[in-house]
């Protein structure tokens, strides 16, 4: 354990530069989301994915940002119209141009089960508790490259 806190310490540095470092053409190396602020007309939208990125540097906020994040999510589903099941086949068919539509149906449905059956927007007590950084870490970043490719192509929607 002492080990792993050593090499997890000595790359911090490291991960920190990385995250923050800037590409020649712009983008970061890694980064938690590579969408600017206010990139779509839903002000709200926006506020709950940059909120989500702003709380998830800090350590103790992580699983807020998490909250956060689902609840983006269950908001870019309506981004087409109330009906959730008609906007969110909407959303999964502009973003899956010259992609693999089944893939991110699937990826829609699984991140729509993920967050129903733990506790990230749902608190009742049969939901599975999700205690370890790790996992949250894991389950945010998943969520941000999804929401970040929604982002990215509604952007280039509005755009036209």
């Amino acid at each position: 354990n002492n080990r792993r806190k050593y090499i997890y310490d000595s790359f911090q540095p490291l991960i920190n530069y990385l995250e923050e470092k800037e590409l020649s053409n712009g983008s970061s190396l890694i980064k938690l989301a590579k969408v600017e602020k206010a990139l779509t007309i839903d002000q709200e939208l926006n506020i709950l994915i940059e909120e989500a990125k702003n709380r998830f540097k800090n350590p103790n906020d992580k699983k807020i940002a998490l909250e956060k994040l689902w609840d983006a999510f269950e908001r870019i589903k309506t981004y087409f119209g109330t009906n959730k099941k008609l906007s969110s086949e909407q959303l999964v068919k502009l973003i899956s141009t010259s992609f693999d539509e089944n893939f991110i149906d699937n990826e829609f449905k699984e991140l729509t089960s993920i967050g129903n059956h733990y506790n990230i927007r749902h608190h009742e007590q049969d939901k599975i508790i999700i205690s370890e950084n790790k996992h949250i870490e894991y389950l945010f970043f998943r969520m941000i490259a999804l929401l970040n490719l929604c982002v990215e192509n509604i952007h280039e929607r509005e755009g036209k």
